[in-house]
């Protein structure tokens, strides 16, 4: 039997997740969340890593809770349920915090859990056929899962937010794009995800870690002023590192361009 989620080490410091259950348009059951956790434990403690992508096997990315696995819920005990909700939303807060960033490759639909995956990760590249879709809120359960109705407010704003949370409504490609959802439309959308990967890679590591982390607390940061003292924090840690005066010194021996491009 095939493994729920595979992790492959493209080359040096990117790595390449794959949800692994075509079949079922790698949809979530148990073997996919254990999978999934036991991928993220190996790139936490990955040193040497830079950049990750994430993608589904076949024609989707993630088509959400596999319910011909799940059995009648409202016949199971409330904390059996609700451990279970844990374990499962887990996922997106993991995946939202890796200490490097993440770009998704949605290949196909990424419906209800898929897409909350892909809204945890930093980046996201879209097929031209790819869609997300709460979904859960079409078949009686919230629209609020995995981090969704955190993810989505600070991807969109509240208002397209409350529209896709309540309304279950497909968001096609092109209109995530127009969103601001996904950062860019490719045929090819792994090829195009590993292109901003590299790009992530050949920066300062330290920088990019402190960069995303910056962009995850300044979201929710009151005031100007208390997103500002976070960035002089910031500023001054990765100044520590030296990378900056290397960069500096490559500049004035002509070493770079000067371009900010």
């Amino acid at each position: 039997m095939a493994e729920a989620v595979l992790l492959e080490r493209v080359e040096p410091g990117l790595a390449l997740v794959t949800l692994n259950r075509p079949d079922r348009l790698n949809a979530i059951d148990d073997s996919f969340i254990e999978g999934l956790h036991d991928v993220l434990a190996e790139l936490e403690q990955d040193g040497e890593l830079r950049a990750v992508v994430l993608t589904g096997a076949g024609r989707g990315f993630c088509a959400g809770a596999d319910l011909k696995s799940t059995p009648v819920l409202a016949t199971r005990r409330p904390d059996e349920l609700y451990r279970g909700q844990q374990r499962l939303a887990e996922l997106s807060v993991r995946l939202h915090e890796l200490p490097v960033p993440v770009v998704a490759a949605v290949n196909g639909p990424a419906a209800g859990g898929g897409f909350a995956l892909a809204a945890a990760c930093d980046l996201r590249v879209a097929a031209p056929a790819a869609y997300f879709s709460v979904a859960n809120v079409r078949i009686g359960i919230s629209g609020g899962e995995m981090g969704l109705s955190w993810l989505l407010p600070q991807a969109l704003g509240n208002a397209r937010a409350a529209e896709l949370l309540l309304t279950g409504r497909r968001l096609a490609a092109d209109e995530a794009l127009a969103w601001g959802f996904v950062n860019r439309i490719a045929d090819d959308a792994v090829a195009e995800a590993f292109g901003l990967a590299r790009q992530i890679a050949g920066n300062p590591p330290f920088g990019v870690r402190l960069t995303k982390e910056m962009l995850r607390s300044t979201a929710t940061a009151a005031t100007l002023r208390e997103a500002v003292v976070l960035e002089n924090r910031t500023q001054v840690l990765a100044a520590l590192t030296g990378d900056v005066d290397a960069a500096m010194q490559d500049f004035r021996a002509g070493g770079v361009d000067g371009r900010t491009d």
